[in-house]
C-alpha cells in the first residue's frame, strides 16, 4: 500500500510539473508578445510624431515663402526626402487647387483640383492638422495623407501642406525588422475594419469585419469587433496558418497609434504553442 501512495504521489508530482511548465511557456508568449508590440507602438507613434511636427515646422516656412517657387519646392523636398516612406509632399491653394509638389516625378500633378476629395471636405470643416483614412488619391494608389493648414503672417488661410503615404510602406520599414524571426506577424486594422498593413502581406486592403474571407471565422470577427471598440486589449481566435494551409489557434494583443484623432489599432499575433 506504502508503494502505491508512493507512486501516485510521484504521478501527482509530474503532471503538476508539467501543467506549470506549459503555463509558464504560455505565459513566457504571451509577455513576449505584449512587449514587442509595446516596442512596436512606440517606434511608429515616434514615426507618426516626428513626421508631424515637421509638417508643422514646414507649414510655418512656408507662411513666409508662399506656395510656389524655388524656396517652397526646396521645402517640401526636404521634407519628402527626409522619410522614405513618403509618397510625395505638395501645396495646395485655399481652394484646394494642388500648387507645388515634390518630388519632381509627381511635379505632372500640379494644378490638380482635389477640392472635392472626402479628405479634403473633411480638413475643410475645420481647418486643423489631420491624418485621413484610406483614399482614391489622384497619384493614382490608395494612401493616407497628412494635412497641416498653412497660414499668413497675418494668421489668414492660404492653403495646405500634405503628406502623402502608404501605411504598409511606413510599417514594413519600421516595424519588419522588429518581428523578424520571432514567429509574430503583424496587422492593422482602421476602426472601419480595414486592414491597411499585414506584415504577411495576404490580408492588406481586407476588412476584418465585412470581408467574405473572414465570415466563417466567428471568432475572428469578434475580436476585430473587440479590436474596433478597444483601444489596447487581447484575445484569441482561430484561422488559417499562410505557411501551412492549415488552421491554427492563434493569440493576439493590439495597442493603438495615430495623430489629430485619426487611429490605427496596431495587433501582433502569434500562434499558441502546442
Amino acid at each position: 500500500m506504502a508503494t502505491r501512495r508512493f507512486s501516485l504521489a510521484v504521478v501527482f508530482a509530474l503532471s503538476l510539473v508539467l501543467t506549470l511548465a506549459g503555463c509558464t511557456g504560455s505565459i513566457n508568449q504571451e509577455e513576449q508578445l505584449k512587449a514587442i508590440t509595446l516596442q512596436i507602438q512606440n517606434a511608429v507613434q515616434l514615426e507618426l510624431d516626428s513626421l508631424d511636427g515637421d509638417l508643422s515646422a514646414a507649414a510655418s516656412q512656408l507662411s513666409s515663402t508662399g506656395l510656389s517657387g524655388p524656396e517652397a519646392r526646396q521645402i517640401l523636398n526636404g521634407l519628402c526626402s527626409k522619410y522614405p516612406f513618403m509618397i510625395d509632399c505638395l501645396t495646395a491653394d485655399a481652394a484646394g487647387k494642388m500648387v507645388t509638389v515634390a518630388p519632381d516625378e509627381y511635379s505632372t500633378y500640379e494644378s490638380s483640383d482635389i477640392s472635392t476629395q472626402d479628405v479634403t471636405v473633411k480638413f475643410n470643416e475645420t481647418k486643423k492638422p489631420l491624418l485621413s483614412q484610406m483614399f482614391p488619391a489622384v497619384e493614382g494608389m490608395d494612401a493616407v495623407v497628412l494635412i497641416w493648414p498653412i497660414l499668413s503672417e497675418k494668421g489668414e488661410f492660404m492653403g495646405t501642406l500634405s503628406a502623402l503615404f502608404k501605411p504598409e510602406t511606413l510599417f514594413a520599414e519600421t516595424v519588419e525588422p522588429m518581428i523578424k524571426g520571432t514567429g509574430i506577424a503583424l496587422n492593422v486594422i482602421q476602426l472601419d475594419g480595414l486592414s491597411i498593413y499585414d506584415s504577411e502581406y495576404v490580408d492588406t486592403g481586407k476588412n476584418i469585419l465585412k470581408d467574405p474571407a473572414f465570415q466563417p471565422y466567428t471568432d475572428l470577427v469578434e475580436l476585430g469587433t473587440k479590436m474596433v471598440a478597444q483601444e489596447s486589449g487581447s484575445g484569441g481566435y482561430t484561422f488559417i496558418n499562410h505557411a501551412t494551409g492549415k488552421t491554427a489557434k492563434k493569440q493576439a494583443f493590439w495597442v493603438s497609434v495615430g495623430l489629430h484623432y485619426t487611429v490605427w489599432r496596431v495587433a501582433s499575433v502569434q500562434q499558441v504553442a502546442e
